[in-house]
């Protein structure tokens, strides 16, 4: 793995960390944090797979988010 890649994951995982998941079924107000963020690659770009349990109601969800690369600021 390169450099590059590695740290193209790292700026992925740290953009998805800085992210506020909220539960949609208990309504807990208390973000949720991803567990397990996992990547696939694409001829379309990289995937990043975020997976999150509710600490009060115990629902599980993924996030399938689709990188297409730096925003314009």
């Amino acid at each position: 793995m390169s450099s590059e890649h590695s740290n193209s994951k790292q700026e992925i995982v740290e953009r998805i960390k800085a992210m506020v998941f909220l539960c949609i079924y208990c309504n807990n107000e208390t973000p949720m944090t991803a567990s397990v963020i996992d990547f696939e690659n694409h001829d379309s770009g990289t995937h990043a797979l975020a997976f999150f349990i509710c600490p009060d109601c115990q629902n599980k969800f993924a996030v399938k988010i689709e990188d297409l690369g730096k925003v314009p600021r």
